[in-house]
This record gives C-alpha cells, sequence and structure tokens, in this order.
C-alpha cells in the first residue's frame, strides 16, 4: 500500500497532467501493441496518468488522431491502474500491419484502426478513493458523472 504522501502526490501530478485534457472518448483501441514506426512526433506528452485517462480525454488542440500509452510498473498496486505515459498524435494513425506486440503498451484511435471497439480501459479512477468519475478540462476530478466537460 502507498504512503499518505504518495497518494497525494500522484494525485496533484495526475490534476496537473490533465490540465489541458477533454473529454473525447477514444473509438477503438489496441491493448499489447505500440507502432512500429512513427510518421510524426508526439504533439502532447502526460506522464503519470491512468491508461482510462489517456483513452477518454484528448491531449491537442489539434485533432487527436491516436495516443500510446506505456506501463509505468511503479504504480501497479494504486487505484486506477494501470498508470504510465500517454503520448497524443495528430498525425496519420497506424494501421494494424504498422502495429508491434509489446505488453506494456496500449494504443487508442480517433478512427477504426484499433483492434477492439470503445476504450477498452473502463472508467477513470480517483486514485485515492478507486471511484469511476471523470475530469474536467480544469482536471478537477468528478466521482460518480461521465459526462465532464
Amino acid at each position: 500500500m502507498k504512503s499518505t504522501f504518495s497518494l497525494l502526490l500522484l494525485s496533484l501530478l495526475t490534476t496537473a497532467t490533465l490540465t489541458t485534457a477533454t473529454l473525447d472518448p477514444c473509438t477503438t483501441n489496441t491493448k499489447g501493441k505500440c507502432p512500429s514506426s512513427l510518421n510524426c512526433s508526439a504533439s502532447k506528452e502526460s506522464t503519470d496518468i491512468q491508461a482510462a485517462e489517456c483513452s477518454h480525454n484528448t491531449r491537442t488542440s489539434e485533432t487527436q488522431t491516436f495516443a500510446v500509452f506505456t506501463t509505468d510498473h511503479t504504480y501497479d498496486s494504486s487505484n486506477g491502474a494501470p498508470y504510465g505515459t500517454c503520448k497524443a498524435y495528430t498525425c496519420t494513425a497506424p494501421t494494424s500491419d504498422e502495429m508491434e506486440s509489446d505488453s506494456d503498451c496500449w494504443t487508442f484511435f480517433w478512427n477504426d484502426n484499433g483492434e477492439s471497439s470503445g476504450v477498452g480501459t473502463g472508467c477513470i479512477k480517483d486514485p485515492d478513493t478507486g471511484e469511476c468519475g471523470c475530469e474536467d478540462s480544469d482536471g478537477t476530478f468528478v466521482a460518480g458523472s461521465d459526462s465532464c466537460t
């Protein structure tokens, strides 16, 4: 179990990271695969966030096409795990032929390129209580809601 200080720090990092996120869930996802190569650089990189935050929120001012989440196993026992790094892209999303296996990777698409429909992650969880909810674009967690702004 994490100490209160660690959970508070993780909560603060999560809130600070999401300040520019907008609720707009991905339409498809591919778990266990990353793009084998990329045709652009990430438009935005967010660290120490839940995979669910990466799949539920767009993070760029331009149209986001896909996001690549890489698990950080430091937080495996925390509420809302997996946590890791989310890199958001605005270029052409990779096709299934352009993906390679990686058990720590999860790719979210805002098109039909993913192997599975929907977000795949379940809800965003409060890091302290584990309660489902969502976060407004200012980073405020709204417990029990799925309609944040």
